[in-house]
């Protein structure tokens, strides 16, 4: 027999964190997606559904609010607000100059005109529309000063600024202005509940704007003025200073006047002066030429810095001589070795192409000297010439400089007086006559529809808010639930196969036997209902353990649970009972030494649950009457006697049929008798010694044990079975965590575990795990 093998040692060493890791990874198809939409409809729904609701309430609820513009377009100003491309010569209107009008239009002073042309300092819409941030603060605030004992700060009586400044921020929370496209036209809004007072405000704020601003120029154009008055005083002073200067110094010195013919002193000074500086200059190229010629017999430059050299024929014949022999020299050594009597003789040639190059140089070097001693002679006797002009016509001439140089400041002093005059007369005149730098265009109306709320965005918005709010409270739902109700989660966190689920079994709506306990007709479900939904749902339990059961050869299978009332004793009958109507040869075991429910009902009432209490000495009888019945393929009738109360739910005992046959059943007494009586823990290796002799005789043995959580006897008997089968019956209280650290007390045994049952499950009718096994 081939089974899979579940070391419970293996749980504790892998963390949850691994396992979540590895189930990341797995592929969620859409088929996934549809599902959990499909088993979440019901709080999604009512999760949009609330939001579609308070979304509604929101509109029906929610003061409406209009929202009333006014257009006013700008004149720019040039050279201050506009700028001209160079290329195209387009006018461009600064973005930067025009996003400070919006700010402007915005700003305390413009909405404090406003407030207190329109008296609005006593609007309740304005006084009573505080942000969230400060109803919070005020909230806070009221609260510490309840505790503290301190005064309501409200409460207190404002002064006019502190009310201004209030109602400054509701107004400027309802303006709004903005550019329209790339125009100069601004436009600036206003809401209100009221369309009428929106309207009024819209307008009055452009009005102020523009009033605003032709104040602002009066008022500059003023301080200019003033400016410009002081400053024009105090140029034309220092013109009239600079004017009575110049007529002083011409008479002090005698100059009638400076025409524009020069006398016979100036004329010669200027004729000396220029032969001097031309002097300088011969000098300075002959110096320049013969420092140049050092620098290229020195190697220190090229042939083309000195002009004689460039075009001299004699050197570029020897520079080209050179060049050749050059070319010569790289042939030969490419071809002969150094020191070759071809190579030594280039290289000679090349030595004296080189000397004789370097005395042509020599040459215009002498030449170079000759010339820069004739060019000093000329301006030595320059400059004596220059000397002597100057000397004799000194004291007019630096009269005469003077004197321009006061005429000169004195003229500066005059165009700057004229200048600052032209600029005050302008000044004046904006003064009198101020221009307003924007105008409206189109006036504020009352608007007929309202801006807010609305209907088509807030109910699509609170629509997809519920959802979204659904979805977030399903994802936490499953990602936190840890319980082990979940085939899925029992597959991924701890690698454990689920056989079926069976539904809580009702006692009302199953109830035929009215002469037994509601508590003990579970037992016998198979019997009393046998297309019951528990009926049904345990079936659906033994077809998954078939599949897992080999087709020749006995199987013994353990049927055990995590504590005790789970409901595994209830499914061990059951099963047993579906095994033997099948007319298989079948043996339950009682194995709960600490409840021994099976060997108490046996001993008090065999008879009305169909059992047969077996002994061990009659092991082989009872087997191989059980063996060929089933070889036979006949029903097996014993002789199972029926209570007077019995009868009255059986009639085929009137007829005279004797019953059914009983289910054969090993208790927990028959089990002790055969371990020997000096040991304390005899039991365990007597059921473990009946166990291997009865499953020679029966092909299927069902083994009802106690709770392995706190039984050390149900972790011994594991070791004798097959595989063992584990119920949950409070799956929906159990989890992952509790589950896993309960199957690590079976420590390094390695135990074939056929999978879990989870027993009173709460799932729909429709749910397609209620009848389906899941082992393989």
């Amino acid at each position: 027999m081939h089974m899979g093998f579940h070391e419970f040692g293996n749980i504790e060493t892998r963390s949850h964190t691994d396992r979540k890791d590895g189930a990341q990874r797995e592929y969620v198809s859409f088929r996934d997606l549809l599902s959990f939409l499909r088993r979440n409809m019901i709080l999604l729904g009512a999760f949009t559904a609330a939001g579609t609701v308070l979304g509604g309430i929101y509109v029906l609820s929610a003061q409406s609010t209009y929202l009333a513009t006014t257009r006013l377009v700008m004149d720019p100003e040039q050279g201050r607000i506009v700028s001209q491309d160079t290329s195209t010569g387009a006018v461009i209107i600064e973005a930067a100059e025009i996003a400070s009008q919006v700010e402007i239009v915005k700003s305390e002073a413009i909405a404090q005109d406003v407030i207190r042309q329109l008296d609005l300092t006593e609007d309740p819409e304005i006084i009573n529309s505080r942000s969230w941030q400060s109803r919070v603060r005020g909230a806070l605030t009221s609260v510490l000063g309840f505790f503290s004992g301190g005064e309501d700060e409200d409460a207190a009586p404002s002064s006019d600024e502190e009310l201004m400044r209030r109602t400054m921020g509701g107004f400027l929370s309802r303006v709004s202005v903005r550019r329209v496209g790339q125009s100069y036209v601004l436009e600036i809004g206003y809401m209100s509940s009221d369309p009428q007072k929106a309207a009024r405000t819209a307008n009055a704020l452009a009005e102020a704007y523009i009033r605003n601003g032709m104040d602002d120029r009066a008022n500059a154009a003023k301080r200019g003025a003033t400016w410009l008055e002081s400053r024009l005083i105090e140029v034309g002073h220092k013109a009239r200073e600079a004017a009575m200067a110049a007529e002083e110094f011409r008479n002090r010195n005698d100059i009638t006047a400076m025409g524009n013919s020069s006398s016979l002193d100036q004329q010669q000074l200027s004729e000396v002066s220029s032969q001097m500086l031309a002097a300088r200059a011969a000098t300075s190229a002959e110096m320049a030429k013969l420092t140049t010629l050092q620098r290229l017999i020195g190697g220190g430059a090229t042939d083309g810095a000195v002009d004689e050299a460039f075009n001299n024929p004699q050197i570029q014949k020897l520079r080209d001589d050179m060049r050749a022999a050059q070319t010569k020299l790289e042939g030969l050594k490419g071809r002969y070795s150094e020191g070759n009597p071809a190579v030594t003789a280039a290289e000679a040639d090349i030595v004296r192409l080189q000397a004789s190059i370097d005395g042509e140089l020599r040459r215009l070097e002498a030449v170079y000297k000759s010339n820069l001693e004739e060019a000093r002679t000329r301006e030595h006797l320059a400059e004596e010439q220059f000397k002597a002009a100057t000397q004799r016509g000194a004291d007019k001439n630096i009269a005469r400089v003077e004197l321009a140089e006061i005429e000169s400041r004195a003229n500066t002093y005059r165009r700057l007086y004229e200048g600052i005059l032209q600029q005050f007369v302008g000044t004046m005149q904006t003064q009198s006559f101020p221009l307003g730098k924007a105008r409206i265009v189109t006036a504020a109306t009352a608007p007929f529809g309202r801006i807010w709320p609305k209907p088509s965005i807030i109910l699509p918005f609170s629509m997809m808010l519920g959802f979204a709010g659904g979805m977030l409270v399903t994802i936490l739902r499953a990602g936190l639930d840890r319980r082990t109700s979940s085939s899925e989660i029992l597959q991924r966190e701890l690698g454990i196969t689920s056989l079926g689920h069976v539904p809580l079994y009702d006692a009302h709506a199953n109830n035929r036997r009215m002469d037994m306990p509601t508590t003990l007709l579970p037992l016998r479900s198979i019997l009393d209902t046998p297309y019951s939904r528990f009926s049904e749902a345990l079936r659906s339990v033994k077809n998954s353990l078939d599949s897992i059961i080999p087709a020749n050869g006995s199987v013994v299978i353990g049927i055990t649970s995590v504590g005790s009332g789970e409901g595994k004793t209830t499914i061990a009958t059951n099963l047993a009972q579906l095994y033997q109507n099948e007319g298989q040869s079948i043996l339950l075991i009682d194995a709960d030494f600490v409840g021994a429910r099976l060997s108490r009902l046996a001993a008090s009432a065999a008879a009305d649950f169909g059992m047969e209490t077996i002994e061990l000495s009659d092991v082989d009888e009872h087997a191989a009457f059980a063996q060929g019945a089933a070889l036979s393929g006949s029903r097996v009738y014993r002789q199972v006697a029926f209570s007077p109360r019995e009868k009255d739910h059986h009639p085929e005992a009137e007829n005279g049929e004797t019953g059914a046959s009983a289910l054969p059943l090993l208790t927990i007494e028959r089990t002790r008798e055969a371990a020997p009586p000096h040991q304390r823990y005899g039991h365990l290796s007597a059921l473990k010694e009946a166990i291997a002799r009865l499953r020679r005789q029966y092909k299927v043995i069902i083994v009802d044990m106690s709770g392995f959580e706190d039984s050390a006897d149900t972790r011994a008997i594991c070791t004798y079975l097959d595989g063992i089968v584990l119920v949950l019956g409070n799956s929906n209280k159990m989890t992952i965590e509790r589950l896993a650290d309960a199957l690590t007390t079976f420590g390094k045994s390695r135990i074939a575990l056929l999978g879990v049952i989870a027993n009173r499950s709460r799932l729909p009718r429709w749910n397609p795990t209620h009848n389906r096994g899941t082992g393989r």
